[in-house]
């Protein structure tokens, strides 16, 4: 066998670390818990799970593998418990306080207090003597002693380690902090130090210096990452590991430890990467997609075959740049705690009982009741056939743990688990229902891809209060990140600042283009990719004059010349019109490009499209057969009802089955609601239809 016929991915969720093993059309898959406290632990355990189903032992499946690409939340963990580096910041004199006016997500602390958590006390943020105009033109030249100063006040006195530097429009003129770098870094030669103009080189000092800010902040976990990598080579593999990034393409670990902020979404980014590929496969270029894990609910969209991404926003409460698919995350996973609140009333998430002790019914220790706690008392999830009968779940811990909370609200624990449920999905429609509403779009255009482990029991109930006809769950749905981490292109980015009104310089548009590509030739070869494979493509980010927030309009491909510019604009006008309607767009009124960015991708060493292969709909229909039922309570008002119950693993392709009912897979459950009905297709990707 040619060490090229293997693919893994694996995806590292909050309680649980997901694998898929590609052969050709040919996979095989494992969840293995997730080991926080050692991250190459859990991955190792689920790929030497996936490698047995496979047939091979671990030391002899690793040196056959051509790709393994990695999701993580190693930095996603870090960000939202607030356990990062001790950093120092270097700024301009006279705006030190930029970075403590922060937006974001506000908080109110235990004294009743709203604020913004903050990365940076105001200790350690130090002015240094300088000053850049807005035309890049030096008005106060550096003054390197105060430099000397900041940086050993931060180091040696106030514990810093590591040292951002930011001063303001350093993105037209970059020489005062290269040279301020320059000088830190000889003082601390082992001393990590990052400039802001160098790690994103546009307007907004706030969110360039946040940027910075966070990269530092993060860089500590990547050491977890970088054991990983130690130890796939050591058991064999002689692939590069390959990291799945925000903007939902893969990078090298040199990369990613020059940018550890770049996987602040790493799991959700490969799923909507997984999503993206299907969409087309499926013939389906709409799609909604709903990733239920552990610990959260994700939501993101795919139009036209496309993720819809942003370059800036709040991340765990932080307002920063940072090139990103557009992924809503809510505390309702599998793992989300029910509890009490002040006023008596139940509520769900956004603290997950995690891989340890997890549910109650895991057996692990745990007391509180989770979302998956309810789904086995209401009788969607089977004790006896969880993870195919692998892993068995103690239904009467479920019972006594939403019992517990049901004596304190004077309901039985059915009532209670009929509650968690309910607040789970009202959690989820309103989330997803955000994201049609924030782009502009019809629901009844889109069908909604529901993966990860529980998502489909909730998906079908959030498309029929949306109204959308369609929900697909593929057959990978269970590892549908880790899929994405196996096959995602590798994809880097790269951004010029422009700044100028309509009509744009075309010279000045062109040069920056054509270095752009440049540079993302050489980053693409640096990851590996062959020149043969790369793809360079640009986008531009326009907006209204003196507006805060850009558009991003993809730039024709070809010479950037009157045409082009003109179809620029245009694009501009349509995108803008469809988001916020036609009134909004006044004539005549400027438009202004802010930026301009270019894109390289690179195609993975095998062909993804073994693991995404057209679904087509088989041309002979017939009626599933069910295997049993299933006392399930589907009406808040009424007793538990026998509900129809089919194995995934017997159905073939071209059958049908109408709903209620319940779809049992190794690692899923699916809910087919009443007036619902599934066909499952060639490719065994399983649609479920509204009736009309």
């Amino acid at each position: 066998m040619s060490v090229q016929e293997l693919l893994i991915g694996v995806d590292v969720g909050g309680t649980f670390t997901d694998c898929v093993i590609f052969e050709g059309k040919a996979s095989w898959r494992a969840k293995a818990p997730t080991t926080s406290e050692d991250l190459g632990k859990g991955v190792l355990n689920a790929v030497g799970l996936a490698a047995q189903r496979r047939g091979l032992p671990l030391e002899e499946l690793l040196p056959r593998v051509a790709r393994f690409g990695l999701g993580t939340t190693a930095i996603t963990n870090t960000l939202a418990s607030r356990t990062g580096r001790s950093v120092g910041l270097l700024t301009t004199a006279g705006f030190e306080e930029m970075m403590l006016a922060a937006r974001g997500a506000k908080v109110i602390d235990d004294e009743g207090w709203l604020h913004t958590p903050a990365l940076l006390e105001r200790n350690m943020v130090l002015p240094v003597v300088e000053r850049i105009d807005r035309n890049g033109e030096i008005v106060s030249v550096l003054d390197e002693d105060s430099v000397r100063e900041g940086a050993r006040i931060l180091v040696e006195e106030r514990g810093a380690e590591a040292i951002v530097i930011s001063f303001l429009w350093s993105v037209l003129n970059p020489q005062h902090e290269q040279r301020a770098a320059a000088i830190v870094q000889k003082m601390y030669p082992d001393l990590l130090v990052v400039q802001g103009a160098d790690l994103h080189p546009v307007a907004r000092e706030y969110e360039r210096t946040t940027y910075a800010v966070l990269n530092a902040y993060v860089s500590g976990p990547f050491a977890g990452i970088e054991q990983l990598e130690t130890r796939l080579k050591e058991e064999g593999m002689q692939a590069p590991l390959l990291v799945v990034h925000s903007g939902g393409g893969t990078i090298s670990v040199p990369e990613a430890r020059r940018l550890p902020l770049l996987l602040a979404l790493s799991g959700p980014a490969a799923g909507v990467s997984a999503a993206a590929a299907l969409s087309e496969s499926a013939d389906m270029p709409n799609l909604l997609t709903g990733d239920m894990g552990g610990t959260s609910f994700d939501v993101s969209v795919v139009r036209a075959g496309a993720a819809a991404r942003r370059a800036r926003g709040d991340l765990m409460g932080v307002w920063t740049a940072l090139p990103i698919v557009d992924v809503q995350a809510i505390g309702a996973g599998g793992g989300s705690l029910a509890w009490i609140d002040d006023r008596g009333m139940l509520r769900v998430g956004p603290k997950s009982a995690g891989a340890v002790p997890g549910p109650a019914c895991y057996g692990r220790g745990g007391t509180q009741p989770t979302v998956t706690d309810a789904l086995v008392v209401l009788g969607y999830i089977s004790p006896e056939h969880f993870l195919g009968g692998g892993f068995h779940l103690d239904a009467d811990a479920a019972l006594q743990a939403c019992q517990t909370l049901a004596t304190r609200l004077n309901m039985t624990a059915q009532e209670v688990a009929w509650g968690i449920r309910e607040l789970a999905l009202s959690g989820m429609t309103r989330a997803m229902r955000g994201r049609i509403a924030s782009l502009g779009l019809n629901p009844t255009t889109f069908a909604i891809l529901s993966y990860g482990g529980s998502g489909s029991l909730f998906t079908p109930d959030i498309a029929s209060s949306l109204h959308i006809p369609r929900v697909v769950v593929p057959d990978l749905a269970s590892v549908l990140s880790a899929s994405g981490a196996a096959t995602a292109n590798v994809r880097r980015e790269r951004l010029r600042n422009v700044l100028s009104p309509m009509p744009v310089p075309l010279e000045s548009v062109s040069t920056s283009m054509a270095e752009l590509e440049e540079l993302l030739r050489s980053d693409l070869t640096a990851d590996g990719v062959k020149a043969d494979d790369a793809t360079i493509t640009f986008e531009a980010d326009l907006r209204f004059t003196k507006q805060t927030h850009e558009l991003s309009i993809a730039i024709p491909a070809g010479p950037f010349d009157d045409a082009a510019r003109d179809r620029l604009l245009e694009g501009f006008l349509s995108e803008y019109t469809q988001r916020y309607g036609g009134g909004s767009v006044v004539l005549k009124t400027p438009i202004e490009v802010v930026s301009i960015r270019g894109i390289g991708v690179g195609a993975p060493v095998s062909d993804s499209g073994n693991a995404h292969s057209r679904a087509t709909s088989s041309t002979e229909t017939s009626i599933a057969v069910p295997d049993g039922t299933r006392a399930v309570k589907i009406d808040r008002a009424k007793d538990p009802v026998d509900v129809e119950v089919y194995d995934l693993s017997k159905l073939d392709p071209g059958q049908t089955l109408a709903g209620p009912a319940l779809i049992d897979s190794t690692d899923t459950t699916i809910w087919v609601p009443n007036n619902w009905a599934a066909n499952l297709r060639a490719d065994r990707t399983l649609v479920l239809e509204a009736s009309e």
